[in-house]
């Protein structure tokens, strides 16, 4: 699934419930991983307008008349070799899809001079509403992208559709010629499907640093779906905080430099909240994780428990056999034992994956 998922270039995405909070977090993530990923101020302006474009653009047109458990929106951001690919998709009643279709076809129609005059013909206008004033965002994405919108509707029920909604934002000094591949609504499509299916929530893949790790963990905690449930809550945030650490302080790098190139994921599957990290890991310190998480799965609850206070005093003495701290903090928060699955990489160094489970 990693690997799928990284062969359509894909940095992150969210599939769940949209909220104004939620959105907050996103656009702040997005906006961090911008700065790591060193985007020139022309791109990351770009981007972000089309990103608070498309979430706006969920909420407008979702559909108030189907249960969402079954029907979630989502969203996700591609970062391309020039520039950015920003999808989204959400029920539409419909009813809804010929109007909406309209406004898509009317501003895809038209060039860079006529999008300025039919902006100026929308604004002198009095067809302002709700659903997002006579179509000035879909004027504004295609006029500050450069390309034009791909759209797309799935049915769902007699009332009801998927309306996958994609918008590529150019970086036209790359000049690379890549501008030639056309970019329809397929991919996000595509993915859409592969994260339904693995019943993911959060996916991340790119530079673990300091400033997107922290930005990723707000999000993921605003997205936990038992937000509620205190005690599940105080456990998830723990376990992603000592998971996603791992990776920004132990991540090997992969190009001689200190890039540490990773993912994250949160999935939901009946009474399962799964956290799952990739990175790649020296075959020295592989050796040790590996002894590490062996010694903390063979332990059960009682053992991990005194394990933990043990560790907490003695986590800096050499001398000591014990696992470290996060790895015993999150066998004995999760009540469960902690996932390894080793990838050959290179002929220094795997790509590992590591879950942790916790029951609710």
């Amino acid at each position: 699934m990693f690997k799928l998922l990284n062969s359509y270039q894909l940095s992150y995405a969210y599939h769940g419930a949209f909220t104004s909070t939620l959105t907050d977090k996103i656009l702040a993530l997005s906006e961090t991983n911008l700065d790591v990923e060193s985007e020139s101020l022309k791109i990351k302006k770009k981007v972000y307008f089309i990103i608070v474009e498309s979430l706006q653009n969920l909420t407008r047109h979702k559909s108030t008349e189907i249960d969402l458990t079954d029907a979630e929106s989502f969203f996700s951001i591609h970062k391309l070799k020039d520039g950015y690919l920003v999808g989204s998709a959400n029920t539409i009643e419909n009813d809804k899809i010929l109007p909406l279709s309209e406004k898509l076809d009317k501003v895809n129609s038209l060039n860079q001079e006529d999008l300025k005059n039919y902006q100026h013909e929308v604004l002198s206008a009095s067809g302002f509403s709700e659903k997002g004033g006579a179509g000035l965002g879909l004027i504004e994405m295609v006029r500050k992208s450069g390309n034009k919108l791909s759209y797309g509707f799935e049915k769902i029920n007699e009332k009801n559709s998927y309306f996958y909604f994609q918008t590529k934002i150019t970086d036209i000094s790359a000049n690379i010629g890549s501008n030639e591949i056309t970019y329809n609504h397929q991919i996000i499509k595509t993915i859409h499907k592969v994260v339904h299916e693995n019943n993911l929530k959060v996916f991340f893949q790119g530079q673990f640093k300091h400033e997107n790790v922290k930005s990723l963990l707000s999000m993921a905690e605003i997205s936990m779906y038992l937000t509620e449930n205190f005690a599940f809550r105080k456990t998830a945030v723990s376990i992603m905080i000592e998971l996603l650490q791992n990776i920004a302080f132990h991540a090997a790098g992969i190009n001689n430099n200190d890039d540490r190139p990773g993912m994250f994921m949160v999935s939901n599957k009946g009474n399962v909240c799964s956290f799952i990290t990739g990175n790649y890991v020296t075959d020295v310190k592989l050796a040790e994780l590996s002894k590490k998480l062996e010694h903390v799965n063979s332990l059960n609850d009682i053992e991990i428990t005194d394990l933990y206070l043990e560790t907490l005093v003695l986590e800096n003495d050499d001398s000591n056999n014990s696992a470290g701290l996060g790895f015993v903090d999150i066998r004995a928060k999760s009540k469960n034992k902690i996932e390894l699955d080793i990838h050959p990489f290179s002929d220094d160094k795997k790509f590992v994956i590591i879950k942790a489970n916790i029951n609710y």
